[in-house]
């Protein structure tokens, strides 16, 4: 007797929604899928990447979604430059450093080409509850972009609280170029950034970590006054983020996946890769009877990487900032960190920690 199909809900049509949709429908299994807004994708439209150095060993990212997880996503751009403006110095990394992607409701968005795939249809503006959902569908993939679930599952665990303030700005732009700054006046130990969509306009990013609405905002007006921005703005946005880690990723009948399951990569904020991966591999676990938990195993042993990573800058201050930035600008480290497919991740704690070093040896003028 042939096995039946199971009975799959998503919650969330983001890109780790979608993603799970489509490798269920290319095992011929037809979710249900939930989004409570009227449209697939973020309401505000900015650019992400995906930063090779936190994929490897993929050496390409885009042919690993084509070729390995069936996903042809066009992207914006390759990412070939990074300009990093830190509080006492100005560093530049050059190569194939990965790419842009649109993010947003917009027709070249991330989220809007997954979704021109699909051929299950969406219920939008639908509030799905999982608990409900649970006891009606033999599974139950949540992928709304919030923690709530895990938590209420007793899965979760608070990483790192943020806002993000951003906005669309006009200027000129090389689209190939992504501006970095940390400092720690307006950003505390995170950072901000700014990413093209072309030659004319771009998404200006700032991250500040336990913060208030209020404070943000100052914070903000800080940025552009301490850097001398002078973009013109087209469209403002501000979101308040919560990352954090997730295990197990499945419940019972209930898979958490993209930012609901705790894969956002926490280093520098790009969560597009591990969101898709995470999605696909829930897919695949419902289809063909996999573990998810096996499935994700690396993805989770990454990002765990990165927390740590993540502890250590936490702990950073401006002069720490500046060693680091000239310590991974050095000639022989550069090319080796940006330059070949070394997973240095694994390294990456190694590396701050002689920097912690350097910071006992090195005062400010000598």
């Amino acid at each position: 007797m042939a096995r039946s199909s199971p009975r799959i809900a998503i919650i969330g049509a983001g890109i780790s929604g979608l993603a799970c949709a489509l490798e269920l429908e290319r095992h011929g299994i037809i979710p249900a899928i939930f989004e409570q807004r009227s449209r697939p994708g973020e309401t505000f439209s900015h650019v992400g990447g995906i930063l090779q150095l936190m994929s490897r060993p993929i050496k390409d990212q885009l042919d690993f979604l084509k070729k390995r997880l069936h996903l042809p996503i066009r992207p914006l751009a390759p990412w070939k430059k990074v300009i990093m403006h830190m509080p006492g110095i100005t560093r530049t990394v050059t190569g194939h450093l990965g790419y842009f992607l649109q993010r947003g409701q917009d027709e070249n968005s991330t989220e809007s080409q997954l979704y021109s795939l699909l051929k299950t249809p969406v219920y939008f503006n639908h509030h799905a509850r999982w608990q409900e959902l649970a006891q009606h569908y033999d599974y139950v993939v949540v992928a709304d972009g919030t923690p709530m679930v895990a938590r209420t599952l007793g899965c979760w665990q608070d990483f790192l609280q943020t806002w993000v303030r951003g906005a669309v700005v006009l200027g000129n732009f090389d689209p190939h170029t992504l501006h970095m700054w940390m400092n720690t006046e307006y950003a505390r130990q995170t950072y901000a950034y700014l990413t093209p969509f072309n030659n004319h306009r771009a998404s200006l990013i700032l991250i500040v970590s336990n913060s208030n609405a209020d404070e943000v905002e100052e914070k903000w007006r800080l940025f552009w006054e301490m850097e001398k921005l002078d973009y013109q703005v087209l469209d403002n946005f501000s979101v308040q983020h919560t990352s954090g880690y997730c295990y197990p990723p499945q419940v019972g009948n209930v898979l958490l996946v993209g930012n609901a399951g705790g894969f956002m990569e926490p280093f520098l904020g790009f969560g597009v890769m591990a969101a898709i991966r995470s999605g696909v591999y829930a897919g695949r676990a419902l289809a063909r009877g996999k573990s998810y938990i096996e499935l994700t195993r690396d993805l989770r042993r990454k990002i765990t990487r990165l927390v740590i990573l993540r502890r250590m800058l936490n702990n950073m201050d401006n002069e720490d900032f500046d060693r680091l930035v000239k310590l991974i600008t050095a000639p022989g480290i550069k090319q080796l960190i940006y330059n070949t497919n070394i997973d240095v991740l694994q390294y990456g704690t190694g590396l701050l920690n002689l920097l912690q070093q350097l910071k006992q040896k090195i005062r400010p003028g000598t």
